[in-house]
């Protein structure tokens, strides 16, 4: 029944214009919660069914967020959204059902990170830090683990951090032991398993994770101790710097306690959108184009994105969405030699345009 619910809220959430592919239920004491990815929302399960107990009506700010659960609190760190990848803290008030950002957190860059009982322990590839909910302060750690490869968006859905290790999920599985800060990497570890069970449910406990097929017939448990021994050994590039080469186009992986999720479908232009455009553009709205390669979108869905969704009169908007137009056009050209815009007769309505986003 919990899994049905779910689904139905992924579905139901999906037809609201987000692409909702993953979904984490977390367990505050005796409760469920259960928070579709990037939408903002959060429901509770009471009666057997899910209730949405967010009032706040914002949506998109973290796209592959690390959601969890910290002294009774849901928080939520990290993701992209509004053309930026971010590493801000928020926390859910449910007396309010609203969503409140740590001011401590503001200004972080986008960061990888395991839970602590401070908080979290967080790290790129030029840092090492604390984020210590309970104190609100942000500590240095100057031998702390640290990637020796920049990644520009880190979205948590490609981890799963289990009590003892941490794993992310690119071109080699990355295995971290949290204690020892010991590096492994594998390409035939089981934990790859999951990549061709399609819709299912994943449980983490500890350091072990249970998979459920959509009938919720249990499938098989896999240790992350047990595991090693299909990993090698990375050895160390410059101090406490490992190499990692992330290619972010697997399917998301769960942080909570659950996760539910849709097998994702991407062809290969779309599954290099974070591995190939990892150089900034120095351009918001290209940046935010990109996750939009492979789409059709309307002229005001195109606006919204652009920011002129609200200039008038008409022919003041068709001009600046020319002028931004050709301007991002001519940007991603001068990388790829092809235009990443690309207008269109829509093919229900002929009297109108419709704008594709890459793929032509």
């Amino acid at each position: 029944m919990l899994f049905n619910e779910s689904i139905k809220v992924l579905d139901s959430t999906n037809t609201t214009g987000l692409k909702i592919e993953r979904l984490d239920i977390l367990e505050v004491g005796n409760d469920k919660y259960l928070l579709p990815n990037g939408a903002m929302s959060v429901y509770k399960w009471r009666n057997n069914t899910w209730h949405n107990i967010c009032k706040g009506a914002n949506r998109g700010f973290n796209y592959g967020n690390k959601a969890f659960v910290h002294k009774g609190k849901i928080y939520s760190f990290g993701g992209y959204g509004f053309w930026r990848a971010h590493s801000m803290l928020i926390v859910f008030q449910e007396d309010l059902g609203e969503w409140e950002l740590l001011p401590f957190t503001e200004n972080l860059e986008t960061l990888f990170g395991w839970l602590s009982p401070e908080g979290i322990i967080a790290f790129n590839n030029k840092k090492s830090i604390e984020i210590n909910i309970n104190s609100q302060y942000i500590k240095e750690r100057p031998d702390g683990f640290k990637l020796d490869y920049a990644q520009t968006f880190i979205l948590h859905w490609y981890t799963i951090d289990f009590e003892n290790y941490y794993v992310i999920y690119g071109d080699k599985l990355t295995l971290i032991d949290k204690i020892t800060g010991q590096h492994y990497e594998s390409m035939q570890t089981p934990f790859r398993a999951y990549q061709s069970n399609g819709k299912g449910m994943f449980r983490i406990f500890g350091d072990s994770v249970t998979y459920f097929k959509n009938d919720m017939d249990h499938r098989y448990d896999l240790s992350a101790k047990d595991q090693i021994q299909f990993f090698e050994i990375v050895k160390t590039t410059n101090g406490n710097s490992y190499s990692l080469i992330m290619l972010l186009s697997l399917i998301p992986v769960t942080i909570g306690a659950y996760l539910i999720y849709r097998k994702r479908t991407k062809n290969s232009s779309e599954a290099a959108i974070l591995s190939d455009e990892t150089m900034p553009w120095n351009n918001k709205y290209l940046e935010a184009l990109i996750f939009e390669k492979g789409k059709i979108l309307s002229v005001d869905e195109l606006d919204t994105i652009l920011e002129i969704i609200d200039i008038i009169p008409a022919e003041s908007q068709r001009f600046k969405r020319s002028t931004l137009i050709k301007e991002i056009n001519r940007l991603y050209s001068g990388r790829h030699d092809v235009d990443l815009i690309f207008r269109k007769h829509d093919v229900e309505d002929g009297r109108k345009y419709v704008y594709q986003i890459g793929n032509e």
